[in-house]
């Protein structure tokens, strides 16, 4: 069964009600920039506190040894998933496996921001689903747990990985929804139907008129 996984990329006062009130729920709330740089604990402890899962979306991208410190920090703050770039290279994806311990590290494969035009802008020759499976291929040989990809290109992953490897799918939206800075995009049942294990929704709930009935009704959908 795929989990939900909300994205608490709003203001403090916010996050916290949103993790007050739908305690008991379950899901697995991210951490991005936006509340991390600002606030550290004051968010994390709350996630952890009131019995949710904690995603550091901290997307590290640095030297091996610098990953490695990002990883042991996150394992400090109690995370049980944190994110990678599959482009940071073979000794920085080892370096943080080897200092993961339980925490659930995912490699970041190619921003759904991003298009064939974009890739082609860095430079690099290869087509959008070519360049995707490369990256995740290498990420599963040096051990990452999983991959934060569209869901577009979540089938093709979900058919060349083995059974247990995490499929994470944002860029999720509802019905009628606007598509924001994201290109592409999904529904709930195109992620599902692709094979993704966690479903990332945030502007869905944070912009509800009643985020715990809006939760309750994602829940619904994939269950």
């Amino acid at each position: 069964m795929a989990k939900l996984c909300v994205a608490l990329d709003t203001n403090l006062p916010q996050a916290l009600e949103l993790v007050k009130s739908l305690r008991g729920y379950p899901l697995i709330f991210k951490i991005g920039y936006k509340l991390f740089i600002s606030h550290h604990r004051a968010i994390t402890d709350k996630v952890k506190e009131n019995g949710f899962e904690l995603f550091l979306d901290l997307k590290l991208h640095d030297i091996p040894n610098t990953v490695k410190d990002g990883i042991l920090s996150a394992k400090d703050l109690g995370a049980d998933y944190l994110t990678v770039h599959l482009s940071s290279g073979k000794e920085a994806l080892s370096q943080a496996v080897s200092s993961k311990g339980k925490l659930k590290l995912l490699g970041v494969s190619l921003l759904t921001s991003l298009e064939k035009e974009d890739i082609k802008e860095m430079g690099v020759c290869l087509e959008r689903y070519e360049y995707v499976l490369n990256l995740v291929i290498k990420g599963a040989e040096a051990g990452v747990d999983g991959v934060v990809c569209s869901g577009h290109e979540a089938r093709m992953i979900r058919e060349k990985m083995p059974v247990g490897f995490l499929i994470v799918v944002p860029g999720i939206r509802l019905e009628g929804e606007p598509r924001d800075d994201q290109k592409r995009v999904v529904s709930i049942e195109e992620a599902l139907e692709a094979g993704a294990d966690i479903l990332v929704m945030g502007r869905s709930v944070l912009r509800a008129e009643n985020p715990i009935k809006k939760v309750e009704e994602i829940l619904l959908r994939i269950t």
